[in-house]
């Protein structure tokens, strides 16, 4: 999929409210840059408030993705008094490796024949060029996840950088949740929901 399909600019920043099982964590930071022709990076950050800072939570993503925004590459880390410190790795090669990590040791690993997936940021991005989609390969903890994406129809959704008539979609099994809300000719992200069973993280636009 080329630069001149997708409707979001190289470089595009956005800003959101982040919270975590309902507790406000901080401000996340979301960037898509071009890495090459067909190719994207997306980045997310957390700067986190002075509480989630005090009791040792951090929350980052990054996703290469390579033709047709599909995930090449992932790297997924959560960090919080709940559950310690979580880490994915998912590589696409001549099938999918995922590897797991809790507080630094390797947890569990698994490999599935299958290249066409797509994890937290690049399945939003995905639907962002493709409102259409249907079905998706999710990029889990435990594994790669399938099913249908559901759409939710139209509503007003309310966040910090205002009002919008959005248009939702989700994706929902034991072992993954991703819930998306898109706006405006860019289908801006205005609100977005994912994790798994109650590891929840909420993002509400707050800036772009």
């Amino acid at each position: 999929m080329g630069l001149a399909a997708v409707p979001w600019p190289p470089g595009e920043h956005l800003v959101y409210t982040l919270r975590y099982r309902g507790l406000a964590v901080g401000t996340y930071g979301v960037t898509a840059t071009k890495a090459g022709s067909d190719a994207w990076n997306y980045v997310g950050t957390l700067n986190p408030t002075s509480l989630a800072r005090l009791v040792g939570f951090d929350f980052s993503m990054e996703s290469l993705t390579g033709p047709g925004l599909t995930t090449q590459r992932f790297v997924k880390e959560i960090r919080s008094p709940f559950s310690g410190q979580i880490r994915l790795v998912a590589e696409v090669g001549k099938a999918l490796v995922g590897k797991r990590f809790r507080n630094g040791r390797l947890e569990g690993t698994y490999r599935v024949a299958r290249r066409q997936v797509w994890d937290d940021l690049s399945l939003l991005y995905y639907i962002r060029a493709n409102p259409e989609a249907t079905e998706v390969a999710f990029v889990g903890l435990y594994g790669v996840v399938k099913g249908r994406l559901q759409s939710l129809g139209t509503q007003l959704i309310r966040v910090p950088a205002g009002r919008f008539r959005a248009q939702g979609y989700r994706f929902n099994t034991p072992q993954a949740y991703f819930e998306l809300w898109i706006a405006g000719p860019g289908r801006l992200p205005v609100r977005v929901v994912f994790g798994y069973r109650d590891e929840r993280v909420e993002a509400r636009l707050l800036r772009r």
